[in-house]
């Protein structure tokens, strides 16, 4: 595979490629910038519902996370089996 560097932009004109070349190089105010959440970040939805609460009680009791408390019960019961 093999690249062409070119000076110009498809679709946009001389001036508009060098105010955003501008605009870039000025760089940005990341504060000012509009704030979305990430649609994948937060808890994936892998175990039934009605035990997320339950996992989350136990989390809170051990002083552990959701995450800690899945894993104890996983491996106790492949130990068990």
């Amino acid at each position: 595979m093999t690249f062409e560097v070119v000076d110009s932009v498809p679709g946009l004109g001389a001036d508009e490629v060098t105010a955003l070349v501008d605009e870039a190089e000025a760089g940005y105010d990341v504060a000012r910038l509009p704030s979305e959440p990430n649609p994948h970040f937060g808890r994936i939805q892998l175990v039934p519902a009605d035990l997320i609460d339950a996992i989350d009680q136990r989390a809170l009791q051990a002083g552990q996370t959701p995450d800690w408390v899945l894993r104890e019960a996983l491996t106790a019961y492949l130990r068990s089996a």
